[in-house]
């Protein structure tokens, strides 16, 4: 079976990388590549992902909200959130789901501990909806700050306060989650939000982006983490949406390591 990930830009996407080392270990004759959609294009998504003939594909910034239109399904979990990062495709029937939370969710507690209770998310898209739906799970306080008012008015768990980038923030955060492509072409999404003051010497940084391996964002922390781990969890838990098999988490990040120090 033919698989894909879709976003734009896409180049920098490891997603292809860490699917075929699973597909390896697993002793699959699966294939997956990336595929560069621009947002005006994603109405032709049924004919891009025939045309590659796929049997599911991940989806990535900037379609993960603006893709549900197109599918004739959404799972439970996805239609919440309201954001898809995952489709499998059954007897041409398109379902969507988002596989984001449980990745996210896990590399979280893998690698703090729970103390840290005021949470900042940065941006408003699809990814800040699944890092809301994983923090508030675990019983945590929540600030979504984006640019616009508009930005808020599609999040189905209105559990949350908003903040509006240019007013200031009432006091620090435990942890500051970057949900925004910035950093990717080595923007520093900590100026970009104006965060000197709200952070402390323990403040935890998380960047969702994991190529670079460290963005200008997270030098500012003492404590910080990529989104490796995340995205290692959310693809392993699409492969098995995917073909019904679990995903060899282990083997991948030690391939990716290897990979890296090479």
């Amino acid at each position: 079976m033919n698989f894909a990930v879709i976003g734009h830009p896409i180049a920098h996407s490891f997603s292809p990388f860490l699917h075929q080392v699973n597909f390896k270990e697993n002793n699959d004759d699966h294939r997956y590549t990336s595929i560069d959609v621009n947002p005006d294009d994603i109405k032709y998504i049924r004919g891009i992902t025939k045309m590659h003939e796929l049997s599911g594909f991940n989806v990535t910034v900037p379609h993960k909200e603006t893709i549900m239109p197109y599918l004739d399904e959404i799972d439970e979990s996805a239609f919440t959130i309201g954001a898809v990062n995952t489709v499998k495709i059954v007897d041409g029937k398109y379902i969507g789901y988002n596989t984001d939370v449980s990745g996210y969710r896990q590399s979280y507690i893998d690698a703090f501990s729970d103390d840290f209770k005021r949470v900042l998310i940065l941006g408003a898209g699809g990814a800040s909806k699944a890092v809301l739906n994983a923090h508030l799970s675990l019983g945590h306080d929540v600030t979504i700050v984006a640019r616009r008012k508009t930005s808020f008015n599609d999040f189905k768990d209105k559990n949350f306060k908003t903040h509006l980038l240019g007013e200031a923030y009432d006091k620090p955060f435990d942890v500051i989650v970057n949900a925004t492509p910035l950093g990717l072409q080595k923007e520093d999404a900590f100026n970009a939000f104006n965060l000197e003051q709200v952070v402390h010497d323990d403040t935890i940084g998380m960047d969702l982006i994991y190529n670079p391996e460290i963005t200008p964002f997270m030098t500012h922390f003492n404590i910080y983490k990529n989104g490796l781990d995340m995205l290692i969890g959310q693809a392993m838990d699409a492969y098995e949406i995917w073909t019904d098999k679990k995903g060899n988490r282990e083997a991948v990040k030690t391939a990716f390591i290897e990979r890296e120090n090479l």
